[in-house]
């Protein structure tokens, strides 16, 4: 038996078990195997995916053009998610103040 049909019975035989109303130790003992090699072959099939299963390695790539976020030319640029915040050195604090507390209200 090569290596991908041991892989495909015992695929068959982890649909039977999810199928079945039992504990893994019962169905274990019912279909003659141990409760270490279920676990063993659980988890190698987790983690390998059946051949015919996956997807071809290209996929479709959308370019999209943005326009550069301009920095201040003196001072700080906050970038979070996307958004900018420009804290030149003739900042009014008041102003920043108020757009910090109107951003922290905001629901994510």
């Amino acid at each position: 038996m090569t290596r991908e049909e041991l892989a495909q019975e015992w695929r068959e035989r982890l649909d039977d078990f999810a199928q079945a109303n039992a504990t893994v130790a019962d169905w274990c003992y019912y279909n003659h195997v141990s409760v270490p090699q279920y676990y063993y072959w659980k988890r190698r099939l987790a983690d390998n995916p059946p051949q015919a299963a996956q997807k071809p390695g290209f996929l479709p790539v959308e370019v999209v053009e943005t326009a550069p976020i301009p920095t201040a030319a003196t001072g700080v640029t906050v970038r979070i998610a996307g958004a900018a915040i420009e804290v030149t050195t003739d900042f009014n604090p008041a102003t920043l103040r108020a757009v910090v507390v109107a951003l922290s209200v905001l629901p994510c």
